[in-house]
């Protein structure tokens, strides 16, 4: 417990969630008002859940509702360190690992894979108390490799360290496209579609 900006009873949990000195504040309704005032005089460029995010957009943690769900692997959604120790390690059965392991004989990358761009960054200092000039993405648009739609944004943050709005998405492999290969996914000219434009993109 804690008190910030004179609001008593302040509970501030540290997660990993955000990446490093990440923490959540549950704050009494009452002073809710008075403890965001004094974070935004403090500094604080975003609170709540854009904090949040932009955070662990920018550290690269995936959000299970978006980033993450049934119709992905944990290759796919490039967590495979999570489960390939334990196939590697123990022939003990688990759930789902039949599927991983056939996904690993015909390659993990073999229908999709999620990807990482981020759009042009805004010319401002990287502290500027102006807003950024490039209108945000919201989820849904889409993603374009070269001059072919290969996929939809699935969750987008604004990065304060990048000065611009980071996008993942997953890539799908077509029949007759290359292998989702790093090399095959860096040499191409990426944009995302938003509102009947093609905004440039960069592959991270």
């Amino acid at each position: 417990n804690a008190t910030v900006a004179g609001v008593p009873g302040v509970r501030v949990l540290r997660l990993t969630l955000v990446g490093e000195l990440g923490f959540e504040c549950h704050v009494p309704a009452a002073g809710a008002t008075r403890v965001y005032d004094a974070l935004k005089q403090a500094g604080a460029k975003d609170a709540g859940y854009r904090a949040m995010d932009s955070l662990s957009a920018e550290k690269g943690y995936r959000h299970w509702h978006l980033d993450l769900s049934n119709a992905e692997s944990p290759f796919e959604a490039g967590i495979g360190f999570t489960v390939a120790p334990r196939l590697k390690s123990t022939t003990e059965d688990f759930g789902g690992r039949a599927a991983l392991e056939a996904m690993q004989g015909r390659g993990v990358f073999a229908r999709k894979r999620l990807v990482c761009l981020a759009l042009a960054p805004d010319d401002q200092p990287a502290f500027s108390s102006t807003p950024p000039a490039s209108a945000p993405l919201h989820g849904g648009e889409t993603i374009w490799r070269d001059d072919e739609c290969v996929g939809i944004v699935r969750s987008t943050a604004f990065s304060h360290a990048l000065r611009t709005t980071i996008a993942y998405g997953y890539v799908h492999r077509f029949p007759d496209a290359p292998k989702l290969t790093l090399d095959y996914l860096k040499a191409g000219n990426w944009t995302i579609g938003d509102r009947g434009a093609r905004r440039p993109a960069t592959f991270h």
